[in-house]
């Protein structure tokens, strides 16, 4: 079976050609050769097969999702750009490191300690757009020095002579 000259495939190819229109025309032109040729070497196996035809093209999808794809890598640079350009400092990683330096007997550094470990959680699932991982880590180690400074205090405390 030519392929050029099935109707399912042309149809396929005419869509994904007109989806593609936001391409230039150079990219545009080697998607449409390049799935042409994906569907001949599909086709080569099962010569004269309508169910061939109509499996290898759902086996590729619609061609509107494939001038998608296509789209969306043709523009993946200068959204990258855009993103590094916006990246912003994570709010609990620097309420985080404050709690703990200002420790306010105790209660800065448990605040330290859960706005860390939710900074940490937020940067981590921001896809790279919030920074500050940094200054979480640094409030969650001194929050855990202050603590342990706490529960030392308290500790001495109990145990001074005079309280017996």
């Amino acid at each position: 079976m030519n392929v050029h000259t099935d109707p399912l495939v042309d149809d396929y190819l005419r869509r994904l050609d007109a989806a593609a229109s936001a391409l230039p025309a150079y990219r545009r032109d080697e998607l449409v050769s390049e799935i042409r040729d994906h569907i001949k070497e599909a086709l080569r196996q099962t010569p004269g097969d309508k169910a061939a035809v109509h499996n290898a093209l759902e086996r590729l999808g619609p061609p509107e999702e494939i001038a998608a794809a296509a789209t969306d890598d043709a523009d993946a640079p200068r959204t990258e750009n855009l993103v590094a350009a916006f990246n912003q400092t994570n709010g609990m990683a620097i309420a985080s490191l404050l709690a703990a330096v200002l420790w306010l007997a105790g209660i800065g550094a448990v605040l330290a300690l859960v706005f860390g470990y939710r900074a940490r959680w937020e940067i981590k699932n921001s896809a790279g757009r919030q920074t500050g991982s940094g200054l979480a880590t640094a409030g969650i180690v001194l929050g855990w020095i202050g603590v342990t400074i706490l529960v030392a205090g308290l500790i001495l405390i109990n145990l001074h002579p005079s309280k017996r």
